[in-house]
């Protein structure tokens, strides 16, 4: 008797007691929204903004092309960024998600993203094969909360999936068997043409892909984005014979490439790549580093 007793209040208790103490309650609205219309795209390429309301709860969601559409405070460059707004009238703490069409701007990944309204972290994740970024954030108090979208990065995100997704259709393609130095200019890497492809026949070992700093300098391209280089390569699995050379910004810098760099070569680039590196540490530090560079 005193074991039921005992289920029972334990019975009791589980069905008054939340699953997780003190969890947010989690929205999924997804692309369940009006900015997920024609109508409301055609809105924001019209006048730069865009807003979708739900009642049920009590949010606005905006996409705008100027940061006082959104009342946010403070200088923010409206050409640079655009802005995603999330206005919240409820007491009740909740994780949204929500996906914003890649009309708006180009899905590409960002992950605790600090907000220039209100106090909540948000990522942006590419999602449905990049056709939305879905928005994720949690929020615990009504109020404005809003986000940046810099309008470069979006750009170039979208550049290179086309550029990935559709090799065959890359106009920019380097020389495959050179053991001279081969230049790209800069405006093979701006504007619509933000991809270069360097055929790598005797494999990516043998290639070696340098840029020109602003004080002439040749630096070697990183495999990776990194903040101090303005370009960047990658490559696309399954295919061993193509580097993608892609930039972080309208104004490349002026590249060069060898497709079959002997022993000296590469001992000459990693030298200059040694040197840059001390080039970098003195800019952070500030503090003068002797070094002997190279001008090959």
């Amino acid at each position: 008797m005193n074991r039921q007793l005992l289920l029972a209040g334990l019975l009791a208790v589980a069905l008054v007691t939340p699953a997780v103490a003190g969890e947010p309650t989690r929205l999924t609205l997804d692309a369940d929204h009006q900015l997920d219309t024609d109508a409301k795209q055609a809105t924001f390429e019209r006048t730069g903004s865009a807003t979708a309301s739900l009642t049920a709860p009590d949010i606005d969601l905006t996409v705008a092309s100027e940061h006082e559409t959104c009342d946010i405070d403070g200088f923010y460059s409206d050409t640079r960024n655009d802005f995603f707004c999330l206005e919240y009238g409820e007491e009740i703490d909740r994780t949204i998600r929500v996906y914003i069409p890649a009309e708006y701007w180009h899905p590409y990944l960002r992950e605790g993203v600090e907000p220039v309204s209100g106090d909540a972290k948000a990522t942006f994740e590419p999602v449905e094969d990049s056709q939305y970024t879905a928005v994720t954030v949690t929020v615990t108090e009504p109020g404005t909360y809003a986000w940046k979208v810099n309008s470069e990065a979006s750009y170039f995100a979208g550049a290179k999936d086309r550029t990935l997704d559709n090799v065959e259709d890359i106009t920019g393609v380097g020389a495959p068997d050179t053991e001279e130095w081969q230049y790209i200019q800069p405006s093979e890497l701006g504007g619509n043409q933000s991809a270069y492809v360097l055929r790598a026949p005797n494999g990516t070992d043998a290639l070696i892909v340098e840029y020109r700093q602003p004080n002439d300098e040749w630096s070697r391209v990183p495999g990776e984005q990194e903040k101090y280089a303005p370009v960047y390569t990658e490559t696309k699995t399954g295919v061993d014979d193509r580097v993608y050379v892609f930039s972080t910004t309208t104004d490349s810098p002026e590249i060069r490439y060898k497709t079959e760099a002997g022993r000296t070569d590469r001992f000459d680039s990693a030298l200059r790549e040694i040197g840059s590196i001390w080039t970098r540490t003195e800019e952070i530090t500030g503090f003068d580093i002797p070094f002997v560079g190279s001008d090959t």
